[in-house]
Formats: structure tokens, C-alpha cells, sequence
């Protein structure tokens, strides 16, 4: 008798793990012909028509239609039903709260910002996030209950339970639960600065990178390390947070930009009119522009010094400038440091918090639907997680 119910016990087990490795050689391909899916999960094709016909049946992958082409049975292929959910990534900054929408995949289908300001309490900024949410859905054409995990990063130090501990920029802000605050199953929560180059790593340049420092910059400055091809978020979630050292003086570095622009501009857009008039040959702008570099360059200094990498991005917001910023932080860093990085523009721009946001809500989902400990995968529905 117990030697029966351990066999069941595991046939289910190894059923499980099946179940996992073709899921993922589908998801990893985006569609996977019967003989490709025996190829990359390592299992006999018994097995994997087995575990095709289950998935299928719990609307986990779709059976594409085959092209025909010649004699005999066309091949049939599989793909992974990344609209079967939905994550958004928030960006919760002093000024304003953007949000995208993507799919299972990771595909973008939604960008949505709203305005904010440092002033605003804490309440209507939270009012805000889950206006943005909702907003996001729209746009897509898709019910918020589709939303199976929201990720959010916020100025600030983080906490591990998803709560901000400290930030400067927003005077109410310190000590919100943002984790208990969203009504999705799944809430990660971290650092704007750190996600900023995690959504670097996943969908940038850095990809090859295995040490990295990322230069957030924007109307607040940040640093995120990438040692070892991962992201290090330190045992605080404060790895290379150099907002409190007065020294480095990256706060004081925005009123260069702004000081050189009409002051009826509103704040919001001074930087990027300092980048344009520079851009446009602007003598003072120029001027301007190269000491906000040499005030961003002493940071960035200091994190090269300690860790050595091979690349150094400049991301968020300020990136959209790398015309006109990249030549005098090189040459900035080519004073101060005994070695300069590689040196990187990101493509991504102001959506880079909002990406890296969506992006560790999808690792939790993946987590989900591919860790065996996890038990067997249910029928999928709206809610499944």
C-alpha cells in the first residue's frame, strides 16, 4: 500500500515537472513546433504530447493553425497564451505616476502619466496610482481583473516587505505600505533607481553586461549596481544610494539646468529647454550643461571606483539627452576616474522605472507558473494565481 501511493506520489511529481519544462521551452521561443519542444525540454516525445494535450486543455498554450505546404501532415506548432494576463509596472515619482500595461510576454501595450507634485498627500497619490491602473487597462481593452500582478517603484529606500522607508523627495511619503495598498494578487514593490536598471538589463543595451553601474538621471538622481549579471540591491535595498552624502551635491546639480532657462518655464519642463538651448549651440546652456555633468560625474566616480564595471549607463529621462550631456560626463569622468567604463545612452528613457516594474511583477508570475514546488498547474482562467 505505501509503496503505491509513493509511486502516485511520483508520477504527479514528475508530471509537475513536466508539465514546467515544456511551458517554458514554449514561453521561451514565443511558438515551438511538437519536434522543437521534444528538443529544447529534453523529453521524449510521448511525454510532451502527453503534457501538449494537457496544456491545452487548461488553456495554457494554443495549437496554431499549421501552414500547408506540400504532401503529408503539416506540423503542428505551440505558443504560450501571454494574453491570458496582464502586469503593470508603476512609476510612483514626486512630479508624476506613469504606469504601462503589458502582457505575459512582456509586451507593452499601454503607457499612461499623470501629473503629481512633491506637495501632493499621500492619499491622492495613491488615488492617482490606481487611476493610472485603471487608465492603463483601458487603453489596452482589457478588465482590470486581467491584471495579475502590479509592480511599482518608487523615489525612496524600500523596505523587503514593500514599504517606503525613506524619501526625500516627497514630504508624506515615508512609511507608505504600497504593498498593502494594491488590491492584485501579486504587489512587488522596490526602488525607482534599481528597477530603472533592472528594465535595462531586460530590455536595453546592457544585456551582455556583467557589471554594471546605472546613472538615473533625471529630476532626481539615483545609482543602481548590476554585479555578476545581477541586479544588487544591497541588505537594505540601499546599494549604491548616495542621496543622503552631501558631498556629492547630484541635488544641487538640477539648478545649473534650470538656472539658465526664463523662469516663467514651467519646472517641469526647465531641463529639458537647458538640453535644447545647449543643443542649439547656447553658450550659457553648454555651460550649464557641463556642470550639471561634473556634479553627476563625482557619483558615478564613486561607484566605479568601488566596483570596476565594464559599462556605465546613462538612463531615465535625462538619457533623451545623451547628445549633448554624454561628451562632458565622459570627459568629466576621464578626470576623476583612473579607468572609464564603457559608456552606454539607454534607449528606454523616462518609461525605464515603469519597465523594471513590470518587469519584477513578471519574474514573480514566472515563479509562479514555472516553479515545481508550486504543484500542478490549474486550469487558467482570469484569476489563476
Amino acid at each position: 500500500m505505501g509503496s503505491s501511493v509513493a509511486d502516485g506520489g511520483d508520477q504527479s511529481r514528475l508530471r509537475q515537472l513536466n508539465e514546467r519544462a515544456v511551458l517554458a521551452s514554449v514561453r521561451a521561443a514565443g511558438e515551438l513546433r511538437v519536434a522543437q519542444i521534444v528538443e529544447h525540454s529534453g523529453l521524449g516525445r510521448t511525454a510532451v504530447e502527453e503534457v501538449l494535450a494537457s496544456l491545452v486543455t487548461r488553456r495554457w498554450l494554443v495549437e496554431e493553425s499549421p501552414a500547408i505546404r506540400g504532401r503529408g501532415r503539416p506540423a503542428r506548432s505551440y505558443r504560450f497564451r501571454a494574453e491570458a494576463g496582464y502586469v503593470v509596472g508603476l512609476d510612483i515619482g514626486a512630479f508624476s505616476i506613469r504606469g504601462v500595461l503589458t502582457d505575459l510576454d512582456g509586451r507593452m501595450l499601454a503607457d499612461v502619466r499623470r501629473s503629481v507634485t512633491p506637495e501632493t498627500p499621500r492619499r491622492k497619490r495613491l488615488a492617482t496610482a490606481d487611476r493610472v491602473i485603471d487608465d492603463c487597462a483601458g487603453a489596452a481593452g482589457v478588465p482590470v481583473s486581467r491584471v495579475w500582478a502590479i509592480g511599482a517603484g518608487t523615489t525612496g529606500l524600500v523596505d523587503a516587505a514593500g514599504t517606503v522607508v525613506r524619501a526625500n523627495a516627497i514630504p508624506d511619503w515615508a512609511g507608505t505600505d504600497l504593498a498593502g495598498h494594491f488590491q492584485a494578487q501579486l504587489v512587488l514593490v522596490d526602488n525607482d533607481s534599481q528597477l530603472a536598471a533592472l528594465a535595462e538589463l531586460r530590455r536595453g543595451g546592457a544585456d551582455h553586461a556583467s557589471d554594471m553601474v546605472f546613472l538615473h538621471a533625471g529630476r532626481r538622481t539615483g545609482l543602481a549596481l548590476v554585479l555578476d549579471g545581477q541586479l544588487r540591491r544591497g541588505a537594505y535595498g540601499a546599494a549604491a544610494d548616495m542621496s543622503a552624502l552631501r558631498g556629492v551635491a547630484w541635488e544641487a546639480a538640477l539648478e545649473h539646468l534650470h538656472a539658465v532657462v526664463p523662469e516663467e518655464i514651467p519646472a517641469v519642463d526647465k531641463a529639458e529647454r537647458a538640453f535644447a538651448a545647449a543643443r542649439d549651440g547656447n553658450s550659457a546652456a553648454r555651460a550649464a550643461v557641463r556642470k550639471y555633468a561634473r556634479a553627476t560625474a563625482v557619483a558615478a566616480a564613486t561607484a566605479i571606483a568601488i566596483v570596476d564595471p565594464r559599462l556605465l549607463v546613462l538612463g531615465g529621462a535625462f538619457s533623451q539627452a545623451a547628445d549633448v550631456l554624454m561628451e562632458p560626463l565622459t570627459a568629466e569622468l576621464e578626470r576623476i576616474c583612473p579607468r572609464v567604463p564603457e559608456l552606454h545612452a539607454s534607449s528606454l528613457g523616462a518609461l525605464c522605472v515603469a519597465l523594471g516594474a513590470a518587469s519584477l511583477a513578471q519574474d514573480a508570475i514566472d515563479e509562479r507558473l514555472l516553479a515545481p514546488s508550486r504543484g500542478p498547474l490549474p486550469r487558467l482562467s482570469a484569476r489563476s494565481l
